[in-house]
């Protein structure tokens, strides 16, 4: 089957990559020249524009900033036909998707929105997609869903919007989970037992066999202890995108208590006035394991 794919940076290259591997033709097109360098190198056909990557397939993901969701599917509107789907995968506003979506349809083109999940080991074991829209188009891509997704790892979660809503929550629920890993092993590193520095790659490793706590992130923080657990040379800033907010914000819109996340992001925030503390350090080398986001480091 063959599907088109608007932005080849690191998520986009991994979904060509699945996608190739599991037999479809993939067009794609970047912006930028590193980025369909390493896409044609990989058996990606490249496309000379979005006109030009329309022209050859009539199903279209899109991996980009969401700033840039807007322009590029006003781009790709007049090459496109009736039928014609455009997937946005990355983590667009719900509300932004459900606009898009009804635009698109008054030339019948159908708009699935598709939280993505996965980071950097979606590459090999698959992400978790979860996709809003009309449901007849998700059946009709779903081969090409599958390719990308880890086994079981899929779903249509309802209409216009919700896939991007449900991938909201998700992000809000990672904010609060980050932050609690990132407690505890501060209140360990530097709490009673400071002075005889407890080993937190070991007690990483034993709370994920069999513990209540064990989960892929504790996996991620037991690999960033054996790198190194002073963390001296790092920065405790957190960036963010806009999905924590919009979770707090649409608690708050209808009159929901989410405490947890709301702290989360409000260290976040503190993190970037003021460098943060070892438990910021521990959430940002945890972002850059799962999602190969930036770290600073502190200089000398």
């Amino acid at each position: 089957m063959n599907i088109g794919i608007v932005g080849l940076g690191k998520m986009g290259n991994a979904i060509a990559f699945r996608l190739l591997e599991a037999g479809h033709n993939v067009i794609g097109y970047d912006r930028g020249e590193e980025p369909q360098k390493l896409a044609g190198q990989m058996g990606v056909t490249l496309a000379d524009d979005l006109a030009d990557l329309a022209k050859q397939t009539r199903v279209i993901w899109l991996m980009i900033p969401i700033s840039a969701v807007d322009a590029v599917v006003d781009e790709l509107k007049p090459h496109l036909k009736a039928n014609d789907i455009i997937i946005d995968g990355g983590n667009s506003y719900y509300e932004d998707s459900m606009r898009r979506a009804k635009a698109v349809a008054t030339d019948g083109i159908i708009f699935l929105d598709c939280g993505t999940s996965g980071g950097i080991a979606g590459r090999l074991g698959g992400f978790c997609l979860m996709v809003g829209g009309d449901e007849a188009a998700y059946t009709k891509i779903h081969s090409l869903l599958v390719a990308i997704a880890a086994p079981g790892g899929l779903g249509h979660v309802g209409p216009s919007g919700t896939g991007h809503y449900v991938k909201m929550i998700h992000n809000g629920i990672e904010y609060g989970l980050l932050q609690a890993y990132a407690e505890g092993f501060q209140i360990i590193k530097e709490g009673t037992f400071k002075k005889m520095g407890l080993d937190l790659e070991e007690i990483s490793r034993i709370w994920n066999e069999g513990s209540i706590i064990r989960s892929f992130l504790l996996g991620l923080a037991h690999e960033v202890f054996e790198e190194g657990q002073a963390l001296s040379d790092v920065s405790g800033e957190i960036a963010e995108g806009g999905t924590g907010k919009w979770t707090v914000q649409e608690a708050k819109k209808h009159h929901l208590s989410v405490p947890v996340i709301e702290n989360a992001l409000k260290v976040r925030a503190w993190s970037r006035e003021s460098g943060g503390d070892y438990a910021t350090k521990v959430i940002a080398m945890l972002r850059h394991k799962f999602g190969g986001h930036e770290v600073k480091r502190k200089k000398g």
